[in-house]
């Protein structure tokens, strides 16, 4: 049977025109917020910053790459002096050293080493540098920023693309727009951080995911998906959760009868692992010395640990409490946070979401969503258990942006979850007050936590 799709179920559907001009539109905003972002936020006053950069200008100087070469000291004392320039200890909340440390090495409770980081992102970063000719320390700086705002306009691509194929125009473009609207979204898709990439690994999930779960054909949506986990992979830790969704996606895809039989789909799987051990082969070859160095670093995320302090009620409350704070709005390293009221009515709008897909799922109409349903359930589960195994039970401090690569399922769950709770006659009026809402919120966070924290 060939699959439903939301606009054939009558819900809001929406002209083509119209729906690429509101795509246009979400993401001409979300450009103009990124170049705001880019422009208020001083240099190094995103989390990790400072470590990430050098990175890359290590690897940018190299006239032959070089992976074991990853620190230059008089580079970090450059840095530390532009930090101190820039007000960074300041905004972190501490006076300013007298004497001003000169390597990172004296600064170990602020700025983590790069030591075992995989090098995906920084082999990229350094390419851009080379061509951009910038040889000013803040100026490449910033260059990185413009970086990591082009690899997220894709990311809103793919949250409408894989939205709208399994709920339709409408939802895609309320999906989108809200991700567009969203200020610590915007924030990490302007700061130097690999996270970034990762975020666009996930929302490649999603695309693909909904490509598999709705029939399309399964040997390019496999091979996208597997090229995609290897990345993230060899991109950052937060990326792990693309492992088992790897393999959950094409189990949902063949619960749903989508995939056809075992027998019709095995040449696409074979072909898929197949592809997959070459990365393996590949990227051992390639990044020869690189071994050791990535066991190193995934190492902690595969000996499941349970910390001391990660046995305190307490501190699971303290940490699911500033993991959703953080990822809607706590600006800098994490110092300024969106007022109490408005985090506290987000709470009430992502309950009031959740109760309406409880609520929907007794209506008709849902019944054409319900693969879709289905998928972005499985996918912010996961991600959201490799939070909480990764980070939390190690006894690490939470922050929101690790479940950004599952931005576009439950941005596609808040919308229809949203409109769920009222009539069908009233839902015109129940999206303008919701974008109405992600927008105050929007400009709250800039008048009153980012530009005044920073200008």
């Amino acid at each position: 049977m060939a699959p439903v799709y939301a606009d054939e179920a009558g819900f809001a559907a929406q002209q083509p025109a119209r729906a690429r001009l509101l795509l246009t539109l979400a993401i001409s905003i979300f450009l103009l917020r990124g170049a705001l972002a880019i422009a208020v936020v001083p240099p190094w006053q995103h989390p990790d910053e400072p470590q990430h950069f050098a990175l890359v200008h290590v690897l940018a100087r190299q006239t032959r790459l070089d992976l074991t070469d990853r620190r230059d000291l008089d580079l970090e004392r450059r840095i530390l002096i532009s930090m101190a320039a820039h007000g960074w200890w300041r905004h972190y909340g501490e006076a300013l050293p007298h004497p001003l440390p000169t390597d990172f090495g004296q600064v170990p409770e602020h700025i983590s080493t790069t030591s075992t980081m995989p090098p995906v992102y920084y082999i990229l970063g350094a390419r851009v540098l080379k061509l951009s000719g910038v040889e000013d320390l803040v100026a490449q700086a910033y260059v990185l920023r413009w970086m990591a705002l082009a690899i997220a306009v894709p990311i809103l691509l793919c949250i409408w693309a894989g939205t709208r194929r399994l709920f339709g125009s409408w939802v895609a473009g309320g999906a989108t727009l809200l991700t567009a609207l969203h200020p610590q979204f915007v924030l990490f898709s302007t700061a130097v951080n690999p996270a970034v990439l990762v975020n666009l690994c996930g929302a490649v999930f999603w695309w693909q995911g909904a490509r598999l779960v709705t029939g399309r054909p399964a040997l390019v949506s496999l091979a996208i998906l597997t090229g995609t986990a290897a990345v993230g992979v060899f991109t950052k830790r937060v990326a792990a959760p693309l492992v088992p969704m790897l393999l959950v996606i094409p189990m949902i895809a063949w619960g749903s009868g989508r995939l056809g039989t075992w027998r019709a789909t095995r040449p696409a799987v074979v072909g898929a692992a197949g592809g997959l051990a070459l990365a393996a082969v590949g990227g051992v070859i390639w990044f020869d010395g690189e071994v050791g160095r990535l066991t190193d670093y995934w190492s902690y995320a595969l000996t499941l640990v349970w910390a001391e302090r990660a046995r305190d009620w307490t501190f699971f409350q303290d940490f699911s409490a500033g993991l959703f704070n953080s990822a809607w709005l706590r600006a800098g390293w994490l110092r300024y946070p969106a007022p109490a009221a408005w985090l506290t009515l987000i709470r009430l709008v992502v309950v009031a979401a959740l109760v309406g897909w409880l609520v929907g799922l007794w209506r008709q109409e849902m019944a054409a969503w319900r693969m879709g349903f289905i998928l972005a359930a499985a996918l912010l589960a996961i991600q959201t258990a490799g939070v909480y195994v990764g980070i939390y039970m190690n006894g690490y401090g939470p922050q929101g942006h690790y479940l950004f690569p599952v931005f576009g399922p439950f941005m596609a769950m808040l919308w229809v979850g949203l409109h769920q709770c009222f009539p069908r006659r009233h839902r015109a009026y129940v999206t303008v007050s919701v974008v109405a809402f992600f927008a105050a919120f929007d400009l709250v966070g800039w008048t009153h936590v980012i530009v005044p924290a920073f200008l």
